[in-house]
C-alpha cells in the first residue's frame, strides 16, 4: 500500500545561468517556493517520510548561492568561503525541481515525488519522477 505526503517550503537564494544570452546570466536571487507531493510505502513508524527530513532537503539550499560546476564565478566565491550549492548543470527552476525530487526518492526510498519550484509568485517548473527513472543529478556543497 502507498500512501501520500505533501510539504510546502520555501528558500532564499541566489543564482544564474552561466552563459545565458539575456539577464539570467547574472547573479541575482529569488525567494523560492517548493510544493512537494511524495509517495511511498510506510515505515516501521507508519511514516512515508519523516516531514523533517523532507524540510531538510530543501533547507540545504536555503542562503546558498546555486551555480554550475562550470561557471567560473564559483571558484571566486569557494575562495572567498561563500556558501555554495554546484550542479553538474545550470540551477534553473526546472533542475533544481528534478534534483529535489531526484534526492527525495534516493535518501528517503520514496517510490515517486512531484516537486515544483516557484522561482516567483506566477513562474513554475514541475517535476514528476519516479524510481525507476531517476536522472542522476550530482551535486557539490561548500
Amino acid at each position: 500500500m502507498n500512501m501520500e505526503i505533501r510539504v510546502e517550503r520555501a528558500f532564499h537564494a541566489a543564482h544564474r545561468i552561466w552563459q545565458h544570452k539575456e539577464r539570467c546570466r547574472f547573479l541575482h536571487g529569488h525567494s523560492y517556493r517548493v510544493r512537494i507531493r511524495a509517495e511511498g510505502g510506510l515505515d516501521r513508524w507508519g511514516m512515508v517520510a519523516d516531514f523533517s527530513d523532507v524540510k531538510a532537503i530543501v533547507d540545504q539550499l536555503d542562503h546558498c548561492v546555486i551555480l554550475s560546476k562550470e561557471d567560473p564565478l564559483a571558484d571566486v566565491l569557494k575562495r572567498e568561503g561563500q556558501r555554495l550549492f554546484l550542479l553538474d548543470r545550470n540551477p534553473t527552476a526546472e533542475n533544481l525541481a528534478l534534483l529535489i525530487a531526484q534526492r527525495l526518492i534516493e535518501e528517503l526510498s520514496l517510490e515517486r515525488a512531484e516537486v515544483e519550484v516557484f522561482e516567483t509568485e506566477n513562474q513554475s517548473a514541475l517535476c514528476l519522477l519516479s524510481r525507476e527513472n531517476l536522472p542522476g543529478i550530482s551535486f557539490e556543497r561548500t
